[in-house]
């Protein structure tokens, strides 16, 4: 695999530009190998988003450059993939706990009877925002990591649980 890094220097105030290359570069999934030193496999679109980034660090008086980290050793190589590979490890873990943590949500509203319509909205809202969780993380694994297949039955367990409560509030409502 080929790499990108992406070494920057950015004034320490204001914050808004160090923290808006920050966001920008982890959204990415960008790994960190020291400071200021962010690591990202080689493609267009990584291409395009560092060349967005270097702009922009430079219109607000940093400075950054960006590398293709070619004839790498296989030990860096292999380094380098783990490090990409742990933080999507940690990405996949948090949508499953988020997903796990949904399905006792819906459960505790169903075993008190809770099937307010306000409260269906705002567990389909809840779950929305598991699903985009899931879609980014996807969108940040080039690799296709085993985890993200475990994370998608997450997800879908959460969507089955959410049906189900569903259909008791549509029972409860719609007794004859």
């Amino acid at each position: 695999m080929h790499w990108l890094l992406l070494s920057y220097r950015v004034p320490a105030q204001p914050s808004a530009l160090r923290v808006a290359t920050w966001r920008a570069l982890k959204q990415a999934g960008a790994v960190l190998l020291g400071p200021g030193l962010y690591a990202l496999p080689d493609g267009p679109e990584h291409q395009a988003l560092l060349t967005d980034i270097t702009a922009r660090i430079a219109a607000g008086g940093g400075t950054a450059i960006t590398l293709a980290a070619n004839g790498l050793t296989e030990d860096d190589e292999r380094a380098l993939a783990m490090k990409f590979e742990g933080a999507r490890h940690d990405d996949y873990r948090q949508v499953i706990k988020s997903a796990r943590k949904f399905i006792a949500h819906v459960d505790q509203e169903d075993r008190s009877h809770d099937y307010r319509f306000a409260e269906v909205e705002s567990l389909e809202e809840e779950l929305n925002k598991v699903r985009r969780q899931l879609t980014l993380v996807r969108d940040r694994d080039t690799l296709r990591m085993p985890l993200g297949d475990e994370a998608i039955e997450s997800v879908t367990a959460a969507e089955a649980r959410l049906q189900q409560y569903l259909d008791h509030a549509y029972q409860e409502e719609n007794i004859e």
